[in-house]
């Protein structure tokens, strides 16, 4: 049996600078990990996802601008995308898991299961602890539908060597919207089913709905309040039915894909066996990324009952992590201004409150809400569906929230990141000089 200080279950972003900390520091650590050192951003998620959504943006933008000098609309070889989409992922695994054991690391390709809250199995070895880190990340949650054996995930998006002509997406999250994006601007007929009226909760509602329209301006059929009921397989083709009371959806689809949400990752670990405590959100930890229930243990990243679910925020907790096994409580992670983007075309962002949670908190709100496309930087390049809605803090003159939808909405969600992290006043904010024509400089303009 090996002895280890510190024992990291999962070698994704979270877990990675977590045992990077620790390694460099000078305690012996190991990791484990059952499906590919980097886990999933690097391998499937969104470095792949980012190479589609690129290529798919290009095909809008190319589209906005028929008739305005534009000609020829070009067409996405799915083949030739994919290869190039590969080329970013072959071997990165293996690099990965090289890096950390150039730093000293031990590393294990295995499933990991708690034998008691010092031992953990490790495929055939056993290994012998005193700190552990939770990184394990999150997967799809079951639907419970008939059928459901033949509902795809992500990952098999992400693979694709050659695009269906027909998918469906379940669920009204930005994984659905994301890959409908991309498939649409690829020449796929595309439906998204959502159990409710609203979708992306956690954007601003003003602004998901116009994406809603964008989409459905780009050919893909959104049902909104149409909750699944099943999917069968008749022939080579799968049928899919959705909706409530008397208003039935039925789509005919070659491939359905599952974008309805995740749950922790945490099935194989015997996680009662330290006394973990664990809620549907994700293993319970406090300030210190400690899990609730045993001291000595760490959660961190997409695993964690944390606010986000975001790569950076996984480093940012990772890191936290190891600073508290390197010395007991001595930091602690700071989310505000954590930016989220939708990478569909066009994108959307949000930083900061939502309107709703910033009336909650009874702030003195003003509201900067601006239709974007006849602005100088959204109308060169034919943007039909650009906007704001920025929340200030009238009596602290700072920003508490940022949502913005549009070509660049990606890159300025990181100017109001910085503003409301940093707490800048408007008035400072108001007195940068930016550079002109670029979007940024309309950042002055969103400030009211």
């Amino acid at each position: 049996m090996k002895k280890y200080d510190v024992i990291v279950i999962g070698a994704g972003p979270a877990g990675g600078s977590c045992a990077s900390a620790c390694a460099k520091s000078g305690l012996k650590v190991a990791m484990v990990e059952d499906y590919g050192f980097g886990g999933t951003c690097p391998l499937r998620g969104c470095n792949p996802k980012k190479v589609l959504t690129e290529a798919a943006g290009i095909v809008a933008q190319a589209r906005a601008l028929m008739g305005k000098g534009i000609e020829h609309v070009p067409k996405i070889n799915w083949k030739e995308l994919a290869r190039f989409r590969d080329s970013f992922v072959l071997g990165k695994k293996d690099k990965i898991q090289k890096a950390y054991q150039d730093l000293g690391i031990d590393t294990y390709n295995a499933q990991a299961s708690f034998v008691d809250e010092y031992r953990v199995n490790a495929g055939s070895h056993q290994l012998e602890g005193v700190f552990f880190v939770l990184a394990t990340g999150i997967k799809p949650v079951r639907l419970n539908v008939p059928g459901e054996e033949h509902i795809s995930v992500s990952d098999d998006f992400l693979s694709l060597d050659s695009l269906p002509k027909r998918i469906c997406f379940i669920g009204g999250g930005f994984i659905s919207f994301e890959f409908a994006s991309v498939a649409a601007m690829a020449g796929a007929k595309v439906n998204i089913v959502h159990r409710s009226e609203r979708v992306l909760k956690q954007f601003d509602q003003d602004l998901s709905a116009r994406l809603v329209h964008a989409l459905g301006d780009a050919g893909v059929d959104i049902h909104l309040s149409s909750p699944l009921k099943s999917v069968n397989q008749e022939g080579s083709e799968l049928m899919v039915r959705a909706g409530k009371n008397q208003k039935e959806v039925v789509i005919n689809a070659d491939m359905v894909v599952h974008g309805a949400g995740r749950r922790p990752d945490i099935d194989s670990l015997n996680l009662d066996k330290p006394g973990i405590s664990v809620s549907p959100q994700g293993v319970r930890v406090n300030k210190y990324m400690q899990c609730i229930g045993n001291s000595r243990f760490f959660a961190v990243g997409d695993v964690a009952d944390t606010p986000f679910a975001l790569t950076p925020t996984g480093a940012t907790e990772g890191k936290t992590a190891a600073a508290n096994i390197i010395k007991f409580q001595s930091r602690t992670c700071e989310y505000s201004g954590t930016p989220k983007v939708v990478f569909s075309t066009p994108p959307l962002c949000a930083v900061g409150l939502l309107q709703e949670e910033a009336e909650e908190n009874n702030i003195n709100l003003r509201i900067i809400h601006e239709d974007m496309a006849e602005w100088f930087s959204w109308a060169i390049v034919g943007q039909k569906f650009a906007g704001c809605k920025i929340l200030v803090d009238q009596d602290k003159d700072v920003i508490v929230g940022a949502h913005i939808l549009g070509s660049g909405a990606d890159e300025l969600a990181n100017l109001f990141a910085m503003a409301v992290r940093l707490r800048l006043s408007v008035s400072d904010l108001k007195k940068v000089l930016l550079a002109y024509p670029t979007k940024g400089y309309y950042f002055n303009n969103m400030l009211g």
